[in-house]
């Protein structure tokens, strides 16, 4: 750890730190405070509020605790008291409740103090800094702020929205763009030298004349936890990273682009499928059956560019991403000139990264893959002045041809050929091979696997990029006015899926209509994580029917006709879009069967797909390696055994390996990369989007659900469970003592109160879900949740 230079400062409680500090920072104001011990305050109460009226006038304050065992050299009770905002400085009575309040929420010690500062107001922006990683002391400044609220608490408090990011703590000041995060960098600096501290959390605010406030100072405790050589370690890595994206991001032969982007969520979005970290086996695998050369097989298949041999995702310290200018080379239609697609490529980027938001939408919003309805006005607006007029001719006219292509039915349409390939996979049935017998299930499992890819992986990326065009098309009708909202919604319900089936087979095995054992003969393959060998299938999980089922049985779809209007106003874009014959009816066909299949083929490639890793299972148990074992083994070096004897005792052999990759995977776990890197440098300074969970700790667990609110008793039993509050607020602090499995917030952040109290009492958490994730997690019956992988998804239901 690069500790400042020794000074005398001594830390005190949260108002002594601050009494100190008052006349020695430079870059910020502390706001002029009062304190003193609960014990005076008992025994003088009057001439207190006198001192405070005297003190401070008419202005507001803010009464807040400083108690001894608050900010401890070796505890932290951060946010375990209260403070009171906004208190009127010439209402007597006030005063005092506010101050019977704070004291009343301290430990009862007669030497807790109080204190009371003049409130600031007009608050602009307000946070936490963490000057190192508070995990696992990774070399990182741990930014937390809110610039929407106007609150000074809502970082603290979990309660709201805010953003994150983290700077390594060598970064050069030019690789930060804002302003304002430059001055809260040079406040952390400052107090590190002021305090001859390194680790240290402070608070600040920052008001609407610019003016920056300091609320508090505290040591981080859990820097005595941290490994000693994780600074130096961490530099060694990202020197080797700064290096691969130098050279990854130059100019490529045979791929159009003057540079590339990396990001976690364009396209085949690992993010999503495998998380952000995923363990050997599942990212070797997701890389042998869609990103080393499917995806590519699928998409020149379909007409687009031929990028056969190229792969779609690197790993950077076990972070896996999707190389952009790879995946929108992808996107052109065949024909097209290499310096038209040079031109197209080059501004598809610089549009991502005007706007990184888009970064999981750039099939929308940024690159056109198809002849939708909307796509000449897009183009126009979003490149003015790209294309010459011959150009955008040539262009549009590819773009429909691919379109008609994907739109014709017919024997060699890739729909129906990639449905009639899975069907073939669905019908396959290989002779069962003996459970003890290592060698014919591995065996098995490399059957398995060439089979997934041939006729389940490959079927399912063409299926997914016409369910993808059908999307488009439907959505830029609505855009068009050929189709309300709701009419859209109402077409979609009209689809039937395996997902839907599903939904009603299980409402029956809860009525009796079907048994369990049915139930798992069609659904038993799935799990979870697909691609993840420590996931449980379904017919391996006693809870999935453990609890009375009551489900109400999904409805049969209700059929879906057009309106002569709309039929009138479909047909009209349809001719305008130059997409041949197609009628409304068999456009409707079209995006139903498209939006189908996309799930239908998922279904039958994820049977295989399952099936071989319970034959890698297998094949571990008779050899002697766990699920967990297995999980840290790539997939090339387990099929290896089929083709080249290893001469040694096989679990040695393994483990060995697997150790290796769990040293590498925990060596990795301490770097921060933001989820878009548009330059190498942007290594150095990692943004987070603000829909990712932060995960605490490294734990995984697999449990039923409970959601709190304010109103819940804390009574309520809550061992093994999964708890789900909306914000990170000291009141549900109680939940601790009642032996959760793991807690979820809908809001909050890394440095927010739960997250320091989760990683001090070592619970997995995933603090900050943000709506979307935070709804879909809680209305879920049991759920899974890996910190070390960053996976939040329901079990089921």
């Amino acid at each position: 750890m690069d500790l400042p230079p020794n000074t005398d400062f001594t830390f005190g409680t949260k108002a002594e730190t601050l009494a100190v500090l008052r006349p020695l920072v430079q870059k910020a104001i502390v706001p002029n405070i009062s304190f003193f011990p609960v014990a005076d305050w008992e025994a003088g109460r009057d001439e207190i509020v006198d001192m405070i009226c005297a003190e401070f006038g008419a202005f507001k304050l803010v009464v807040r605790s400083s108690a001894l065992a608050e900010d401890a050299e070796d505890s932290s009770m951060a946010g375990q008291f209260d403070s009171v905002l906004s208190v009127a400085g010439d209402d007597r009575l006030a005063i005092s409740e506010a101050i019977d309040h704070v004291a009343s929420s301290m430990s009862g010690n007669p030497r807790d103090q109080v204190l009371v500062q003049k409130m600031v107001e007009d608050v602009s922006v307000s946070g936490v800094i963490m000057t190192y990683d508070v995990a696992r002391g990774a070399p990182y400044y741990c930014i937390d702020y809110d610039d929407e609220s106007g609150r000074t608490d809502v970082v603290t408090s979990g309660k709201g929205q805010h953003k994150s990011l983290y700077v390594h703590r060598s970064a050069d000041d030019g690789f930060v763009q804002s302003e304002r995060i430059r001055r809260m960098l040079g406040l952390a600096r400052e107090l590190e030298q002021v305090t001859g501290c390194a680790a240290i959390d402070i608070e600040f605010g920052l008001d609407l004349s610019g003016e920056m406030h300091l609320f508090q100072v505290r040591r981080i405790v859990l820097a005595r936890t941290w490994h000693p050589v994780t600074d130096r370690r961490v530099q060694r890595h990202l020197t080797h990273v700064e290096a691969f994206l130098e050279g990854r991001m130059k100019p490529r032969d045979g791929i159009l682009g003057r540079r590339s982007i990396l990001a976690i969520m364009p396209d085949w979005n690992p993010a999503e499928i495998i998380g952000t970290t995923p363990r050997p086996l599942a990212r070797s695998l997701y890389s042998t059956l869609i990103t080393d050369g499917v995806w590519a097989t699928a998409r020149a298949a379909m007409g687009y560019r031929d990028l056969s041999g190229t792969e779609l995702m690197v790993t950077i310290g076990h972070h896996p991403y999707i190389d952009v200018r790879n995946s929108f080379n992808s996107f052109l239609p065949a024909e097209i000139p290499d310096a038209v697609g040079e031109r197209l490529v080059n501004s598809w980027l610089d549009r991502l990264e005007e706007f990184p938001e888009l970064h999981d939408k750039v099939e929308f919003d940024i690159v056109p893959t198809i002849m939708d309805f909307t796509f000449q006005d897009n183009f126009q607006k979003r490149y003015p002045d790209l294309l010459s007029e011959t150009e955008m001719a040539d262009y549009a006219s590819a773009l429909s041809h691919l379109t008609r292509r994907a739109l014709e039915d017919g024997v060699a349409n890739t729909l129906r050929t990639s449905i009639a390939r899975s069907a073939q996979l669905a019908r396959t049935r290989l002779p069962e091979v003996p459970v003890e017998d290592g060698y014919a299930n591995l065996a098995r499992a490399g059957s398995l696997i060439k089979l997934c890819r041939e006729n389940g992986t490959l079927p399912f990326a063409i299926s997914a990029r016409h369910g993808f065009i059908a999307e488009a098309l439907l959505r830029s009708a609505v855009d068009r006015g050929a189709l309300d909202a709701e009419r859209l919604a109402e077409l979609k319900r009209s689809i039937e899926t395996i997902s839907g089936r599903m939904l009603r087979d299980f409402a029956d095995v809860g009525e009796l209509r079907m048994t369990r054992e049915e139930f798992f003969s069609r659904y038993g393959h799935l799990r979870p994580g697909t691609y993840e060998i420590t996931s449980l299938r379904y017919d391996e999980r006693d809870e999935l029917f453990q609890d009375k089922l009551d489900t109400a049985p999904a409805q049969t779809p209700e059929p879906f006709r057009l309106t002569a209007a709309e039929d009138r106003a479909l047909s009209m874009l349809l001719g305008e879009a130059n997409l041949g014959a197609t009628s409304t009816q068999a456009f409707l066909v079209y995006c139903s069967d498209a939006i189908a299949a996309r799930e239908n083929v998922k279904f039958e490639f994820t049977k295989a797909l399952s099936d071989a890793l319970l034959h890698v299972q297998r094949w571990g148990f008779a050899v002697g390696l766990s699920r967990e074992d297995l999980s840290y083994l790539e997939w090339p070096s387990i099929a290896q055994v089929l083709l080249n004897p290893v001469l040694d005792d096989l679990d040695r052999h393994f483990l060995d390996l697997a150790h290796r990759n769990i040293r590498d995977l925990k060596a990795n776990e301490t770097l921060k990369f933001a989820h878009i890197i548009m330059h190498p440098r942007d290594i150095y300074v990692a943004t987070m989007n603000r829909s990712v969970p932060n995960f605490i700790g490294l734990g995984a667990v697999t449990g039923p659900v409970v959601t709190l609110d304010e109103s819940t008793k804390s009574t309520t039993s809550l061992e093994g469970c999964v708890v789900c509050i909306e914000n990170a607020d000291p009141g549900f602090d109680w939940v601790f003592t009642k032996s959760p499995l793991a807690l979820l917030t809908r809001f909050g952040g890394a440095n927010s109160h739960m997250a320091v109290r989760c990683a001090e009492l070592g619970l997995p958490a995933a603090i900050g879900c943000g709506d979307q994730i935070f709804d879909r997690i809680s209305r879920s019956q049991v759920i899974e949740l890996d910190c070390k992988q960053q996976i939040l998804r329901p079990v089921h239901g």
